[in-house]
């Protein structure tokens, strides 16, 4: 009788944590349809995507037409962020919104080759985990040449940090910068 429960839980874990998380994945197709605005503006903040969900939006060809992408409280970590470099659908974006998920240096990195993001002109990643080896990864990078906004309050990133971000000869174009 033990051994029954104990499946009988496990069953119940295996539908609630991926049944259930598979009907919030099929749903995406369906919130970039009614979310997608004609000016190419895509707003999906704070709707539970996860990396799950991060992943099955960076291969949905409608990002094509997307220029704003927002996708801030989603707990998207480093694994999201890398299929979002990847996705042949995002290279018209000029504003990246990731604030308020579980970004690290590792995901600072990522969006710093990723070509993804050279006609960038914004980048929130607000209240998430880069820390100053990510603002460091950042101030490196060529690809983020066009940017003018570049958010990254509360990151922990540091004086260092802050000081490649501020000194950084790719970043010129800023003109708006908010540091911890």
């Amino acid at each position: 009788m033990k051994l029954v429960r104990i499946g009988l839980k496990r069953v119940e874990y295996f539908i609630n944590n991926y049944l259930m998380n598979d009907k919030s994945i099929v749903d995406i197709e369906k919130l970039v349809r009614d979310n997608l605005d004609g000016n190419g503006s895509l707003d999906l903040e704070n709707r539970k995507l996860y990396d799950d969900g991060a992943i099955r939006l960076s291969n949905l060809e409608a990002l094509s037409q997307t220029t704003n992408l927002i996708l801030g409280d989603n707990e998207i970590s480093d694994k999201g962020v890398a299929a979002l470099c990847d996705s042949p659908y995002l290279s018209r974006l000029k504003t990246l919104n990731l604030k308020s998920n579980k970004i690290t240096a590792e995901g600072a990195k990522l969006i710093s080759l990723s070509k993804n993001w050279s006609n960038l002109d914004q980048l929130v990643l607000k209240f998430n985990e880069i820390g100053e080896e990510g603002a460091k990864h950042l101030a490196k990078s060529e690809v983020l040449s066009n940017i003018t906004t570049l958010d990254l309050f509360r990151n922990h990133i540091g004086s260092e940090g802050a000081k490649a971000i501020k000194s950084s000869p790719n970043l010129k174009k800023l003109s708006r910068v908010r540091l911890d």
